[in-house]
C-alpha cells in the first residue's frame, strides 16, 4: 500500500464536478431528480454511521469512525459508475461497511453485522437489511467495481494535527464543531473531489467561523490551496441548508420505488447477537493446557 497520499491510487482517482454530474444518468432517466439522488446518498451514509454506532459490545464500539469514512468513500466511488436502479443501495451500504471493517483491520463477522442491521430496522425503522447471501454478493460486486483499490486515506489525522498546530485543541467548542463537520462531510461528495487534508482544513475553517474564532493569523502560515478550502466550507454550508437532516427510511423507499426497486422483506425480531470470539487470556489459556494435560495423564 502507498504510504503517501500523492502517490496513492486515491490521489489519481480524484474527480471533477463534471464527472460527478455525469454519474447516475440511468437514475435521472428513471425519474429521480438531482436533489433526490443527493438525498439518497446522504441517507445511506447516515445509515452506515448509525449502524456503526449501534454495533457495540460491553460498551466498546466494534467499528471506529474511520471505518465508516472508508465505507462512505467506497459507496461514493461505486456509484460514480453505477446507478441505484442497477445496483440496490440497500444491499451495497452494509456491504461497504462490511468490506471497510476488513480493510481498516477491525473486521466484524457478517452475521453480527446483519444482527445489528436487523435490530436497527425493527427498533428504529431503518430500511430492511440484506440477507447473508445478498450481503456476500454485494461485497463481490463492490470488490469488482473498485478493482482492488481499497486504500483510503483518512482526513481525521490531518484535523487532529491542525487542531494541535493552531492551539485550538483547548477550545472544546471549536474542536467538537470541527469533528462533527468532518464526520458530516462524508454525506457529501467532497472526499472524491479533494485531498483529505483539504477537507479537514475546510471543516476546521468552518468550525472557526461558527464559533467566532479568527484563524487568519494561523492560516497565513500554511502553504495550501485556499480556493479548495473555501470550496469545502461552502459545500458544507450548502449541505447544512438542504441535507442536514437525512430523509426518513420511508422517503428513501419512495425514491427507490421510482426506480422499480421493490421493498425488501422486513426481518424477524433479532435474537441475541453472536459475540465475536476473543482469544483466551494467557492465564486462562495456561489453565486450559494444564487441565488437558491432567486429563491425558488420567487416561
Amino acid at each position: 500500500m502507498a504510504a503517501n497520499f500523492w502517490t496513492s491510487p486515491q490521489a489519481k482517482a480524484l474527480v471533477g464536478r463534471e464527472q460527478l454530474r455525469q454519474a447516475h444518468a440511468g437514475d435521472r432517466l428513471a425519474g429521480l431528480s438531482e436533489r433526490q439522488i443527493a438525498d439518497l446518498h446522504a441517507h445511506f451514509v447516515a445509515y452506515m454511521q448509525q449502524l456503526a454506532r449501534s454495533m457495540a459490545t460491553d460498551a466498546e464500539p466494534l467499528l471506529r469512525q474511520r471505518v465508516v469514512g472508508t465505507a462512505a468513500v467506497y459507496f461514493r466511488k461505486f456509484y460514480l459508475r453505477r446507478d441505484f436502479c442497477a445496483a440496490d443501495p440497500r444491499l451495497l451500504a452494509p456491504a461497504c461497511l462490511f468490506l471497510a471493517s476488513k480493510t481498516e483491520e477491525t473486521p466484524v463477522h457478517s452475521k453480527l453485522l446483519l444482527h445489528y442491521a436487523r435490530r436497527l430496522c425493527t427498533k428504529h425503522g431503518a430500511l430492511p437489511p440484506p440477507d447473508l447471501m445478498q450481503l456476500v454478493t454485494a461485497e463481490a460486486q463492490l470488490l469488482e467495481q473498485l478493482a482492488g483499490d481499497l486504500l483510503v486515506f483518512s482526513p481525521y489525522p490531518s484535523l487532529s494535527r491542525f487542531l494541535q498546530d493552531s492551539r485550538l485543541s483547548a477550545s472544546q467548542k471549536t474542536c467538537e464543531a470541527a469533528w462533527s463537520i468532518l464526520s458530516d462531510s462524508y454525506r457529501t461528495p467532497l472526499h472524491l473531489l479533494h485531498p483529505p487534508h483539504i477537507v479537514a482544513l475546510g471543516a476546521l475553517c468552518l468550525a472557526g467561523a461558527i464559533t467566532q474564532l479568527d484563524l487568519r493569523a494561523w492560516l497565513q502560515g500554511l502553504d495550501t490551496d485556499f480556493a479548495q478550502v473555501h470550496e469545502v466550507a461552502a459545500e458544507m454550508l450548502t449541505f447544512y441548508e438542504h441535507h442536514a437532516t437525512p430523509i426518513s427510511a420511508a422517503t428513501a423507499q419512495q425514491h427507490l420505488d421510482l426506480l422499480g426497486l421493490p421493498p425488501l422483506p422486513p426481518p424477524q425480531a433479532p435474537g441475541p447477537p453472536q459475540q465475536q470470539a476473543r482469544p483466551p487470556a494467557p492465564q486462562q489459556q495456561q489453565q486450559q493446557q494444564q487441565q488437558q494435560a491432567l486429563q491425558h495423564q488420567q487416561r
